[in-house]
Formats: structure tokens, sequence, C-alpha cells
């Protein structure tokens, strides 16, 4: 579509050109006006302006919105250089700013401090610019020199504002602005020196060709302060327009011979060929539990009752250098907090479900008022978290305001501790290892402020669990590309695609699709689309898949034998190790005392990313088995899968932490 839209423009662009006279004779000279405007980019590395107070730690960038006007004129022109003086008026104007952080204090209490340090300039300049002019086309152009300044005016305005806390504190003279100055820059420079280069596109403006609009675009490189001494250059990226005008003198012209009279040709007859052969077909099938290829006649959709129970990880994760604590994590307000059910969360994934950390143990204090918790601040103690203890201070204090603003947890209940590393550090070593140490940690003397939560819902199981679509096809032409796409009333719900010839056999995994999917799924169609390297194009005939669903009410109605799906996840397996912790041993004694005599046991043992494939299979299969073991049922099917199925994203902290598991999974069969 892009590539069709260039070409009209070209085309169009080509015509409207081309309608416009070419002037008679030899260029002589051009010259115009230009109007320019854009973004002014500053970079500096001062504190403080000569003999001006301020408390900046140091500003760095600045930028503004910046003027360029003018005329030029061309020295000399050849077909293919050009020297191009401009004298003009620009302005280089910019407000330069820098954050401060630091710890206030509001009503006898410390919090999180930001003051805004800002310096506002005012540049102006006659600019002179000898520009080489290299035309790259009749229409391109491209230009380089340097750029000359006399800087006519540098006017200054600095302050200082108290940006947080947002709606509490003043300065010392009672508001929130001060170090206000403004005046005439101490120590200015009156000459600027920098380089230059730019673009230009020449378009006719007139019908006998001697004037033309140029759109152009410059960036100019400063290489003089613009305070004597100090490390304060000026940068500008310009975009604008020049109307040019061009003198001829006049050359003698000599009319061209008039063009031969072409001799009319016979008409050519040509017999149309057939088109090439191309012809596609699409069969669907089923595997069995053996993984025997069957006939499909439908696809079921089977109702389970699941019950789940997740272990709470209770450790928040901070980026580098940082206290603020990240979107990810579902922050509620008092009237939130009131109306807050932890029974509402049965639908929750594992991660979403783990973003409700603060809620849940907010929610859970409030029910066991005896309850204490300790939040330990950490950090990585490395680079500017190195021994910084203050920012691990820092971190568990935003914790424990929460706690206390919006679940209104007593300060006796609450204990902070803080330290470098965590008492059980990951991988120093590694990059995700040390992202994993920037944490809080929340413990407490109740295991049921940190026990993991469980619920029940409903689960749909496909059956059968892989759809098998068998492609065939005929193209004389050859296999330019193929697709084959199932979807449900127009809305596509899996599609396979490739080149150049047709695979044997295309499995789609049901069992992988989403619940909401499953729950809701009706008529599957199927078609194979074939396109031939001639361009032809052919689809199969669709194969329509009817959908039955078993639901819960039906299995009541009938009376049959239902499986109850019962899934126990264990977690906070330290990193790098396979035995079980206090807390595990707990969640596995949950699920011991709920596995019966005719129930069907999986344990499946996961590691996260960091390591090798054969370790961490070695690893998970450890785990699995430490869990099999303490369980006690050598009937249960064990397997460990190690970092070849990550089970969340192992991108983030958390997503590591929750796929360093052994999951539990129990079927056990119940007379409806």
């Amino acid at each position: 579509m892009l590539r069709r839209l260039f070409f009209l423009f070209t085309a169009s662009f080509l015509s409207y050109s081309s309608s416009f006279a070419q002037p008679e004779g030899e260029k002589t000279s051009q010259f115009g006006v230009f109007l320019d405007g854009g973004l002014n980019t500053h970079s500096a590395n001062f504190q403080t302006l000569p003999g001006v107070p301020s408390c900046c730690p140091r500003y760095e960038n600045g930028t503004g919105l910046g003027i360029a006007a003018g005329v030029y004129g061309d020295l000399f022109t050849t077909s293919l250089f050009s020297l191009e003086m401009r004298l003009g008026y620009t302005s280089l104007n910019s407000t330069l700013k820098a954050d401060e952080f630091t710890t206030v204090a509001v009503n006898n209490l410390t919090a999180n401090g930001e003051f805004e340090h800002t310096v506002k300039a005012s540049i102006g300049m006659l600019s002179f610019s000898p520009l080489a002019v290299y035309n790259i086309s009749s229409l391109w152009r491209g230009m380089l020199g340097p750029t000359i300044g006399l800087i006519t005016s540098n006017i200054y305005t600095e302050q200082e504002t108290l940006i947080q806390p947002q709606n509490n504190g003043t300065f010392e003279n009672g508001t929130r602005i001060r170090n206000q100055y403004s005046g005439t820059t101490p120590d200015a420079s009156h000459f600027y020196l920098g380089v230059t280069i730019g673009a230009g596109y020449t378009l006719p403006f007139n019908k006998i060709g001697t004037m033309f609009l140029l759109p152009e675009a410059f960036y100019t490189y400063g290489l003089t302060p613009l305070v004597k001494g100090m490390n304060w250059k000026a940068n500008s990226f310009h975009l604008g327009v020049a109307l040019r005008y061009d003198l001829y003198k006049e050359i003698p012209q000599i009319p061209p011979p008039p063009p031969p009279v072409p001799k009319p040709e016979p008409p050519i007859v040509v017999s149309k060929p057939a088109p090439p052969v191309l012809f596609a077909e699409l069969k669907a099938a089923m595997l069995d539990t053996d993984g025997i290829t069957k006939p499909i006649k439908e696809l079921v959709i089977e109702d389970y009752i699941r019950t789940q129970y997740r272990p709470l990880l209770n450790f928040i994760f901070f980026e580098k250098g940082s206290a603020e604590l990240p979107v990810r994590y579902h922050k509620l307000s008092q009237e939130e907090a009131d109306k807050y059910s932890i029974a509402k969360l049965n639908e929750y994934e594992t991660l979403p479900l783990y973003y409700e950390v603060l809620n849940i143990i907010g929610k859970r204090l409030t029910i066991y008022p005896k309850a204490r918790i300790t939040i330990i601040g950490c950090n990585d103690d490395n680079g500017v978290e190195k021994n910084n203890r203050s920012l691990s201070r820092q971190r568990a204090e935003k914790i424990y305001s929460y706690f206390q603003d919006v679940w209104a947890i007593e300060k006796s209940r609450i204990n902070i501790e803080v330290r470098n590393l965590p008492e059980k550090p990951s991988s120093v070593s590694d990059t995700d290892g040390t992202q994993e140490n920037r944490r809080v940690e929340i413990l407490s003397n109740y295991w049921q402020i940190i026990e993991p939560v469980f619920t029940t819902d409903t689960v749909h199981v496909p059956k059968p669990s892989i759809v098998r679509y068998i492609p065939n096809g005929v193209a004389e032409m050859g296999i330019h590309h193929w697709e084959v796409t199932a979807t449900e009333n127009e809305k596509k719900l899996k599609d396979f695609s490739g080149k150049d010839s047709l695979p044997s056999r295309l499995d789609w995994e049901l069992e992988k699709e989403r619940e909401e999917t499953l729950a809701s799924l009706d008529t599957v169609n199927a078609s194979l689309m074939l396109t031939d390297k001639k361009g032809q194009v052919t689809e199969s005939p669709s194969i329509i898949l009817p959908v039955r669903h078993y639901t819960l009410e039906d299995k009541h109605r009938e009376g049959s034998i239902d499986t109850i799906i019962s899934r126990y996840s264990l977690i906070l397996f330290d990193f790098d190790r396979s035995e079980l912790s206090e807390s595990n041993r707990r969640i596995a004694d949950f699920v011991k005392d709920r596995i019966s005599d005719v129930a069907k046991v999986s344990v499946f043992g996961y590691t996260d990313r960091i390591g090798t494939d054969e370790y961490n299979r070695q690893l998970s299969e450890l785990r699995a088995q430490s869990t099999q073991r303490y369980i006690g049922l050598d009937r249960a099917e064990v397997k460990g899968y190690g970092r070849r199925f990550l089970l969340y994203d192992n991108t983030l902290p958390e997503g590591r932490f929750y796929s360093r598991t052994v999951t539990v999974i129990v079927s056990t069969p119940t007379k409806r």
C-alpha cells in the first residue's frame, strides 16, 4: 500500500513539475529569503551561573523552540556545486531543568521530596553561514559549513520549585518557589561558532521557472560556550522554507529538426494460453491419547471443577536506583480497600494475582488483628545501590506508608528492617539475579498473612486436545505462499502460513487456547489458501467442525462420573536449590491431606531461565523428586522440564521466582 502511494505521489509531482517552463539562457546568480523554526537542544555541565546563588545539583541539558530568518545568495553556481551565503537572525532559546531528590519533613514525618531547578535562557544573535552546496540531483541538495554568530541578547530567568510532596510543604520563604533571579546572563559570550549541515528540496513556484519554493532542514552543532569558562553549548534543529529567485542571460537557440514520421506496424495477434493449474484441498483429523490419527466429527469442550492452591510471593521488586512502587502493582484508595474481597480473585491468573499482594496482605492484617509484619528493605549492592541502605529504607517506608494510609494498620504492628543484599540473595554476578535483589520482603509472625491463595473455578478442557489439519495442493507454476486459517463467525482463531511447499500436517494445540476462547467456542471453519508464483490465488472448500459443550449442569443432570482437577504450586525454592523450605513443607502437607486413593497425581518441576538447559533440567527433576518423597506417593508421575517450558514472563523478577516451582496436579474422579 505504501509503495503504491509513493509511486502515485511521484507521478503526480513529475506531471506537476513538467507543466512549468524552463527559462531559456544561462543561469547567472540566485538569491532569496528564508524562514525556519524548530528545536534548540542545550548540553551543559554546571551547577550555577557566575555570581548567581543556586542549590542545583547539576544542569545537564535543556530544550526550547527557536526561529531563524534572513536572506541568502549564491556567489557562484555550477551543475554540481555552489557557495551559498546566509545572513539572518537566529534565536537559541532553551529551558534547562534539573531534579533534586531528597527527604523532607512534613508534619514531623519524613517524606520523599523533589525540587525542580530551572534556568530559562532567551538568546538571540545575528548569524552568518557560508555553506558549500552539493546538488545531489535537479531537486535535492545538501549543505555543509560553519555558522558564525554575534550574540546580541542573553537573558536568563532562574528559580527553584518544590514539586514533591504535591500538596504539602513550603520553603523557608513560606512559598513553594525560591532562589528567583533574572537579568542579563553574567559573563555571557558574545561570539558563537557552530557547524551546520542541511538538506533542501526544490519546488517550482512560477510558470516561467525563475522562482522556487525550497523546503529545508538544518542541524547546527555548537562549538563555543554560551558563558565564558562554562560547559554550556547550544545546538539546534530547524525545519523551514526558503523562496529563491534565479537570474538568467539569454543564449540563442537553434530550432530542432522536425521528428520523423513513424511507419504504421501491422497488428500482432497473440493467442491466449490456458491458465496454469492451481488446486487446494484441506482435511481434518484428531489425535487420540496414544498419538494415533483418527477421523474427527465434532469438537467437545468438557467442563471440570478446578481448585488451585497458589503461593503468595511476599517480595516487592523495584527499578534500579528507585524507591517508587512500579505501576504493575495494583494500588487501592481507602474507599476501595474498605470494599476489597479476596474471594473476587478466583479467576485471576498467577501473575495478576501476585500484583494484588499488598492488598491481600493488607486485607489479611485486618482479619487477624494480632498479626504483625516485618518489612525488610534491600538493594542490589552494586553501582548506584552499592551500600545504599538509605535507598533500602526508602523502599521499605514506601510499603509501610501504603499499609498505613490505605489499610490503616497500626504502627505498632509494623517493624522496618534495612540491609543491603537480601538474607538469601540471587546471583550477584548475573543481571537477572541483580534485578531480583532490588526488593522489599514482607514477613509475618502469622502464617495466615502470607499463606497461599486457595481458589475454585471452572476449567474448559477440549477433546481432542489436538486437531490435525492435512493440507494438499497442486500448483503448476510452483507455490509462492500458503495459509491455513481456522475461524469462527469470521473471527480468526488460529492460522498457519509458509512459502514454497506445503507441510504434511499442521497441529492445532487447543489445550493452549485461552479459557474464555474455549468457553464460547461454537462452529469452527477452516480452509487452505494457495498463491502460486504467477500470482494466481485459490481457496479450498471449508471444513466445518461443530462444537459441543459438556457442562457441569449436563453432568449433574446425568449423574455421570466427573473429575475434580486440583492444581497446587510450591514456590520459595531458594535460588539454585531443590530442598523444600518450611513454607513449601506447609503447602506439601496441605496437598498430602487432600489426595485420595483413587486420585491420579502428577508432579512437574520447573526452573527459571538462568543457567544451562541440562543443569536446569536436572535441578527441576530434583525439585520434583524431593516433593514426591515428602508427599510419599510412589505411584505419582514425576518429571522435570527445566527451562524448556518457562511458565511465566522471565523478563520480570517475579516471573522468574514463580517459575522456580513444582506443580502437583491431582485428578480425583467423583460421582455427580
